[in-house]
């Protein structure tokens, strides 16, 4: 019986995609580490506005890569995850508060190490 690899489910021109999604994925969740280093600043201090604003861009591309119509349930919950990062990004540049963000790094975190598996079993 053959084996399946997740090259066999890609299409040709996938790899290129890929690279650019885990590269997006790293910026976002180096940017989150930086932003919650800004915690003591004073709150509108243009470097939370600025480092907010990336993030938020950043993850508004992640959302608009999604298939929904054939990601089926691990689309939407990447919708939702992107969602509750935008959400914690808001509070920090709305309001100072800085209270989900450390889940925010987490979800980053998690997701780049999915990602980095299937830029690894798609490079192979």
């Amino acid at each position: 019986m053959e084996k399946n690899t997740v090259k066999d489910y890609m299409p040709k021109d996938a790899k290129g995609s890929i690279k650019v999604i885990e590269a997006l994925l790293k910026e976002m969740h180096k940017d989150i580490k930086e932003l919650m280093n800004l915690e003591n600043l004073k709150e509108g201090t243009k470097s939370i506005q600025e480092k907010s604003v990336r993030i938020t861009k950043i993850c508004v591309v992640l959302q608009g890569t999604l298939d929904h119509e054939n990601g089926g349930i691990v689309a939407h919950h990447l919708d939702h995850l992107y969602k509750h990062i935008r959400y914690a990004v808001h509070r920090v540049r709305d309001d100072h508060d800085f209270s989900f963000l450390q889940s925010a790094e987490k979800v980053t975190a998690e997701i780049n190490e999915g990602w980095r598996k299937i830029a690894s079993a798609a490079a192979a």
